[in-house]
């Protein structure tokens, strides 16, 4: 920008908000080095860090659309992982309750051409995801385990037990993830909690014998003459 010239605005973010909307236009007249645009960023990051604990939503993410946002299927990689309380059931476990925390944090390449800094919710939970399963795919390999099964969301000490599905809290430029597992070694036997009831094959269809072919006609013969007597 050009030297000599200052501008105030009421707030923080107010500010922060009107230098990244005259990026464009100083940029061109400036000519700012990568640099200047990178350094840019990182005050904008700091000015809103403090506001990043103001808010706490939390959030029920899909664990098959995470996995599709993250690493975290090469980061498993023979690994496998399951969800619920219930996956645990009959495995031999080798390390019981391992708590993890992974965090998600924006980063200085999130913030784009059209000034946006922060990502969504959904991409920032991917990010704290990826770092909470890294830890666990870790404690695995170090117990020599096959599986990380039972995985749970843990918050508060208040347990989310689903399947398909976990906690993530969400912050201004953050996302944190808490989860709880056990390690365990062999095949991993996945209990159906209510399996489809058997469909019965329809009945067979019944013969039907084909029609019978009429009957032939009546066929009549008249009876020959009966001759006249003779004359006496």
């Amino acid at each position: 920008m050009r030297a000599g010239r200052t501008f105030a605005l009421p707030g923080r973010t107010a500010a922060v908000a009107a230098c990244l909307a005259r990026k464009g236009t100083t940029m061109k007249s400036a000519r700012i080095q990568p640099l200047a645009a990178a350094a840019l960023a990182a005050v904008a990051l700091t000015v809103l860090a403090p506001t990043a604990q103001a808010r706490n939503v939390r959030l029920m993410e899909s664990v098959s659309d995470s996995v599709r946002l993250s690493r975290v299927n090469d980061i498993l990689g023979t690994l496998q992982m399951r969800f619920g309380s219930a996956s645990s059931r009959g495995a031999e476990v080798v390390r019981r309750d391992v708590n993890v925390v992974g965090e998600g944090s924006t980063q200085l390449h999130d913030v784009g051409q059209d000034d946006s800094v922060r990502p969504s919710d959904q991409g920032l939970c991917a990010r704290a995801f990826e770092a909470a399963v890294t830890r666990l795919a870790f404690a695995a390999r170090d117990a020599r385990a096959t599986a990380i099964v039972g995985v749970v969301s843990v918050n508060d000490g208040k347990v989310f037990d689903d399947p398909d599905h976990f906690e993530c809290h969400a912050g201004t430029l953050k996302a944190s993830v808490s989860l709880r597992a056990q390690l365990v070694r062999g095949p991993v036997d996945v209990p159906v909690i209510s399996p489809p009831a058997a469909v019965a094959p329809p009945p067979a269809p019944i013969p039907v014998a084909p029609d019978a072919p009429p009957p032939p006609a009546a066929t009549f013969q008249p009876l020959p003459p009966v001759p006249a007597p003779a004359p006496n």
